[in-house]
């Protein structure tokens, strides 16, 4: 599949990495984002009411996913949530699978668990909160937040003191804060709406923007999961040359297809920070995001960025630096990345209407019943991101 062309011009709604940033206002309505309609995604996202799932009336019980360990899931019944006095019901369209789901369904002990945490679905029930009604399609920012404090008025929910925790969202129906939604536009589709309101989209745009990386950088992503291949696509369409490390080549083909410059697999390198060396002028890279959680990415990450780059980490792990040898002396600048917040959406909506092809990083959108399929699949690296919809 052909490589997806630079824009001849970056979005100027949306910051452009170290060429320069938009001027920013932290504080942000509480919520009141997405617009109204419109975009090049329109026509084919819009659609009928008929199509969506339908709001509960007179349901008592629903279906709901969960991880078992020992590579296997079940789907069983549940009584229906009742929302709190702050929240709403949501019946769900879409949930995104995460690749950190991969840790429970490996586990060989683990507890049966619900780790759904991306999601976009329908107000079901408003219960009382009038900027809602039945019907509503929603993005829904599961970490929400009190909404009052400094935290949550910057877009920063993630941060309060208040946050909530992910609402079990493989489920077909969940309770969500109220202030924790935001209303979709017709060129949002539910599949969009999981990346632009979760980790997916979230991270890589938080990660890449944080850098402050744009047009002519070379960037290294290592490990192309769901969030890795997230990282390629921002980078790519910010501007940047982005080169992806990853063993799995089913995953190498799905990065080239999202934007990369070059893919490496480190098992058939003798020297891998040689070779990032190699194909960057013998510099290194401007700026490295580690996405895999593994000592050894990280610590050619650390080897192979250049003096005075840029080290993002994503992924969980047992990592361990030598900030003397390999941070002070090489002036490296290094931050972590965790999860996404409501304050990013604005820009991720602009990035998307801009043309930013999200649906590249959706390889697999299948339903529930056919879950255990999709997160094997995943697990062997043979998908990007997985959404599972109640059909």
């Amino acid at each position: 599949m052909a490589v997806r062309s630079l824009p001849a011009s970056l979005p100027q709604c949306c910051h452009t990495g170290s060429a320069g940033t938009r001027p920013y206002n932290p504080v942000l309505p509480v919520p009141t984002f997405g617009g109204e309609g419109g975009g090049p995604f329109a026509a084919k996202w819009r659609r009928s009411d008929a199509s969506l799932p339908q709001p509960a009336r007179g349901v008592s019980s629903m279906k709901s996913l969960h991880i078992l360990g020992n590579h296997r899931v079940e789907i069983a019944e549940f009584p229906l949530p009742e929302p709190k006095a702050n929240e709403v019901l949501v019946k769900v369209a879409a949930s995104g699978v995460c690749g950190g789901e991969m840790h429970a369904f490996r586990g060989e002990n683990a507890m049966a668990m619900n780790g759904g945490h991306e999601v976009s679905g329908i107000v079901a029930d408003p219960n009382g909160h009038p900027q809602w009604d039945e019907g509503d399609r929603v993005g829904v920012f599961t970490l929400g937040g009190c909404g009052k404090c400094r935290w949550c008025r910057m877009g920063r929910d993630t941060f309060c003191e208040e946050v909530g925790t992910p609402a079990a969202c493989h489920s077909e129906y969940i309770a969500v804060r109220a202030n924790a939604m935001v209303k979709l536009a017709d060129d949002v589709s539910a599949g969009a709406a999981v990346l632009l309101c979760g980790d997916g989209l979230g991270v890589p745009y938080g990660g890449t923007v944080r850098a402050g990386v744009g047009k002519g950088d070379v960037t290294c992503v290592f490990g192309c999961g769901p969030v890795g291949l997230g990282m390629v696509l921002m980078q790519r369409f910010m501007g940047c040359w982005p080169i992806a490390v990853e063993p799995v080549e089913a995953r190498r083909k799905l990065a080239l297809r999202v934007g990369a410059w070059q893919t490496i697999d480190p098992a058939a390198e003798e020297n891998l920070t040689a070779r990032l060396r190699e194909l960057t002028d013998g510099i290194g890279p401007d700026a490295c995001f580690e996405c895999s959680g593994r000592q050894d990415t990280l610590d050619c990450a650390m080897d192979a960025t250049k003096c005075e780059g840029i080290i993002c980490q994503v992924g969980h792990g047992k990592q361990q630096l030598d900030p003397q040898k390999l941070i002070i002396k090489r002036n490296l600048t290094i931050f972590g990345n965790w999860v996404s917040h409501p304050g990013w959406y604005p820009d991720m909506l602009c990035l998307y209407r801009q043309g930013l092809p999200i649906e590249r990083l959706i390889t697999l959108e299948t339903s529930f019943e056919n879950a255990q399929e999709a997160y094997s699949r995943l697990e062997q690296g043979l998908e990007g991101k997985v959404i599972l919809t109640w059909a």
